[in-house]
């Protein structure tokens, strides 16, 4: 973190090197982590989304990194909800914006929601059709959440036991909005839909911090936002086989 802030800030050395010293006292509160992160985006966006980017680095981490936080969950979704909310006095307005993304060089469909979580936001959530979350798919997810590049990665995740998941009501009674990560286990059984944390979001981590939410929608409405995502169309082209299949089986 010290190599970091002085590279990506303008914070004079004196200052770095005091901040530091405070940070070995007690590593889980992640001072440099939410100064860094301040800095950076102060640098890019200005200050105003600087304290946002903040609040929210601090939110997410309050209760260190061993558990999530279910305030920082909610504020997230509810931010992209209210942003993919039709606005009934500008009809037109959410529908430039889709074209508009659609039309940026360089960005997949789900591009603009995907990416890791250095601090919660609403750009930075994937949407994922609920019918994915079959018994068995975790690797499947973990590709198309961006904390895989492939099945077989994302099979060696899970079973060097590197790939995590949020227990939804799994906080304690004295800090109930502070989750609990658990190992995602490898089998068929295991049922995605099961982590399911208010029924919408299913959160997920590689490694010690590359945190994806990943929004939980119907097919109907994943499709009628024109989204894919990794394995999606290999999924309904599967689906699709086995209903022609048994519609010929019993004809």
């Amino acid at each position: 973190m010290e190599r970091y802030l002085k590279l990506f800030t303008f914070l004079p050395i004196d200052q770095i090197n005091l901040l530091m010293a405070q940070q070995r006292k007690d590593e889980s509160k992640r001072l440099a982590q939410h100064i860094l992160a301040k800095e950076m985006v102060e640098l890019a966006h200005g200050a105003e989304s600087a304290k946002i980017a903040e609040d929210q680095h601090k939110d997410a981490f309050s209760h260190g990194t061993s558990t999530f936080s279910l305030g920082a969950l909610r504020n997230s979704m509810a931010s992209i909800k209210a942003a993919k909310a039709p606005d009934p006095e500008q009809p037109n307005k959410s529908e430039q914006a889709e074209v508009a993304d659609k039309e940026s060089p360089g960005l997949s469909t789900n591009a603009q929601e995907s990416g890791t979580m250095s601090a919660l936001s609403k750009q930075k959530i994937v949407t994922l059709p609920k019918t994915l979350l079959q018994p068995g798919s975790f690797s499947r997810i973990l590709c198309a959440a961006g904390l895989a590049s492939s099945r077989s990665e994302a099979h060696r995740l899970i079973a060097c036991k590197g790939a995590y998941v949020v227990i939804p009501n799994s906080g304690s009674p004295e800090t109930p909005t502070a989750l609990q990560w658990t190992n995602i286990e490898a089998g068929a059984s295991v049922d995605p839909s099961h982590y399911l944390v208010d029924w919408d979001a299913l959160v997920l981590r590689s490694g010690k911090s590359k945190i994806q939410i990943c929004r939980i929608v119907t097919e109907e409405q994943f499709e009628a936002e024109g989204l894919t995502c990794y394995g999606w169309e290999e999924y309904k082209a599967k689906r699709e086989r086995a209903e022609s299949e048994a519609r010929i089986k019993t004809e």
